[in-house]
């Protein structure tokens, strides 16, 4: 399947969230255009790219993964930075966005598994949606029985 046409369904979903919708406190640590935004801060549509090649719905446990993956994979994510987005989405998160512990294990679990692909800093990847979605999956390495 294209990317472009996987993202469009993906989108299509009802409990989709659009960049309005994302609480100000998230966008400040998630997003690159924020001052304070943590290593591996990737743009709503690259993250969404990324929630499809992983496969992964919409719930906190999901986007636990994702976050986990892109900050893992980033190449200049460091431990304390990990337990300073750890610490914020635990305790200062509103509480729709907060993760509980086995949101934190899915988010380690990603972690771990983006750090592990030889391929490094999808965040910054310009996705051409033209491409399949199996092209990026085997560019990152990411194969979903590993997930």
């Amino acid at each position: 399947m294209k990317l472009h046409d996987a993202l469009k369904k993906w989108r299509d979903t009802p409990s989709y969230k659009k960049q309005n919708d994302i609480h100000w406190l998230v966008w400040l640590i998630e997003n690159p255009k924020s001052p304070i935004s943590l290593t591996g801060a990737v743009d709503l549509f690259n993250h969404d790219i990324i929630h499809v090649l992983l496969d992964r719905g919409m719930l906190n446990r999901d986007e636990a993964m994702v976050i986990g993956f892109t900050m893992g994979n980033s190449e200049t994510t460091s431990s304390w930075i990990r337990w300073l987005f750890e610490f914020c989405a635990r305790h200062l998160y509103p509480q729709y966005y907060r993760f509980n512990e086995d949101d934190l294990i899915e988010f380690e679990r990603g972690f771990a598994y983006g750090y592990t692909r030889s391929e490094r800093n999808i965040h910054l990847e310009k996705f051409d949606t033209s491409q399949s979605v199996e092209v990026f999956r085997k560019k990152y390495g990411i194969e979903l029985i590993n997930i």
